[in-house]
Order: structure tokens, then C-alpha cells, then sequence
């Protein structure tokens, strides 16, 4: 991964060159595997080393061939690919900060920096339901969206008929009996790694039956950050939301609730 250098600095006859550019973020799953890419030019190299935190994790000697793990507790999870890309995996939070590989040649050594966060997948999105019914037969329903884990950095929207209409965890909607349109309400969780949705229609809520099916999605973790390139949901990552609904007026009955996944 060639970036921009700096001024070249003397130290011991070589030229130390250090990245202009700003760390490149990287974005892992706890409990899974990611690789800090490592691309240079064809300058014949005699080592390569990997620091965490300033702390030295893996050397790698070109002549004679050697690959060293200077990190004891994590020698099992650390694994030098690809152009001496660094591998880490079985990630835990402890793994997260600042990467820096050093690449030493003849006449240079230079630097290249990243930047690793680490993330759990979204799971259990739930919804508190406050439902509302009026002796007109209208309603006004008040919905929150939440996930299993709150440090899950994970944002919400609301959108109807794939248009964003509110980027916050609660909406306030109501409801007729003459607006005969089904409209569609989802709600989306998302985090860097992942994302995870529900919708359902505020018609069939109002009327006392309400089903809706939840997805999950993953988005890659071993690139740099963003928001495109969410890879469809798996059968067996179906996620499951949960409804309640705390307090119903005029002594309604509790609604029933329809799971299902797609």
C-alpha cells in the first residue's frame, strides 16, 4: 500500500520515511480475523517489523528467511501473509489502536501506519411498543429500537418505502382508520461491521395483529471504513426482534406477535 512520504530524515546512513498520509482505519469483528494490508516497492528489503502501541509484535528478516512472533501472548493469533501482511486472528478488544510496520531496506526505512477498531456483530434488535387506541378507532404508536449490547456503537434510522424519515432509535406515528395505504416502517441498526432490520405495517399494529421479520447484514471488516459493500444475511444469521408493549389503553388485550424470518 505505497502513500505519500515526508521529508527524508538521516539516521545511521538510512533515510527514514514516515507516512503523510493518515493512518489507515481498519475495521475488525471481535472473535474473528483481519489483515492489515502491507504493499511497498520492489526495493530489495532487509526487514520488516510490526508494532502495536510502539510495541514490537512480529520480525521478519529476509536473508536468511525468518519469521519471528516478539509478542508471546499472542504467537498463536499472529500470522504474517501476503507480502508480509499482517494476519491477527480470534481478535479481542485488547487487539484494537495503532499498527505501524517498519520495512528497513538498504538505504531507507519506512513506515506505514494503521489504525484497528475493533466490533461485535449487532445482534437481538428489539422494540419497545407503546400503542395507543382511541374510541375513533385511530392510534398513536411510540417505537423504540435498541440492540442486545448498548457499547455496540451501533446507529438507527427509520425509513418508509426505502426513504429515511428519521435517524434516531424512537418514532412517534399515528394512524387512521381512513388512510387505507400499508405502509411499510423499518427500522435499521447499524454498526461498522453490520447492520440488522426490521419492518412491519402501523395498519396491522393499530388492528391488533402485528407481524414483522427481522434481517441481519455484514459488512466487510479488512478494508477501510465504509458504508457500502453489505453482503446479504444468511439463513443463520436471521435475527430475531422482540415486541412489548408496556401499557394499552383502553384495556385492550395484548397484541399478539408474529415472528418469522426471510
Amino acid at each position: 500500500m505505497p502513500r505519500e512520504r515526508t521529508q527524508g530524515l538521516e539516521s545511521d546512513g538510512n533515510t527514514v520515511s514516515q507516512t503523510q498520509a493518515p493512518p489507515l482505519l481498519v475495521d475488525g469483528v471481535l472473535g474473528e480475523s483481519v489483515t492489515l494490508p502491507l504493499k511497498f516497492s520492489a526495493e530489495e528489503i532487509q526487514s520488516i517489523t510490526w508494532l502495536h502501541k510502539t510495541a514490537s509484535v512480529i520480525f521478519i528478516l529476509t536473508e536468511p528467511a525468518q519469521i519471528q512472533v516478539t509478542d508471546p501472548k499472542r504467537k498463536d493469533r499472529l500470522k504474517v501473509i501476503q507480502s508480509s501482511s499482517l494476519q491477527i486472528n480470534n481478535l479481542t478488544m485488547a487487539d484494537s489502536g495503532p499498527y505501524r510496520a517498519q520495512i528497513t531496506t538498504a538505504t531507507s526505512i519506512e513506515m506505514y501506519d494503521y489504525n484497528l477498531a475493533i466490533y461485535r456483530r449487532l445482534r437481538n434488535l428489539q422494540v419497545a411498543n407503546h400503542t395507543q387506541l382511541f374510541e375513533n378507532g385511530s392510534c398513536e404508536i411510540q417505537l423504540t429500537c435498541s440492540v442486545e449490547n448498548p457499547n455496540d456503537h451501533a446507529s438507527f434510522r427509520w425509513q418508509v418505502a426505502g426513504n429515511t424519515i428519521l435517524e434516531e432509535a424512537n418514532l412517534t406515528i399515528s394512524w387512521e382508520p381512513k388512510d387505507s395505504s400499508e405502509e411499510t416502517y423499518t427500522c435499521i441498526a447499524k454498526n461498522p461491521v453490520s447492520n440488522v432490520s426490521f419492518s412491519f405495517s402501523v395498519q396491522s399494529l393499530c388492528k391488533g395483529s402485528l407481524c414483522f421479520s427481522t434481517q441481519q447484514t455484514q459488512s466487510p471488516a479488512e478494508t477501510p471504513r465504509d458504508d457500502s459493500g453489505n453482503e446479504p444475511a444468511s439463513p443463520e444469521n436471521t435475527v430475531y426482534a422482540q415486541v412489548t408493549h408496556p401499557n394499552m389503553a383502553n384495556n385492550h388485550p395484548p397484541i399478539p406477535i408474529c415472528l418469522f424470518s426471510e
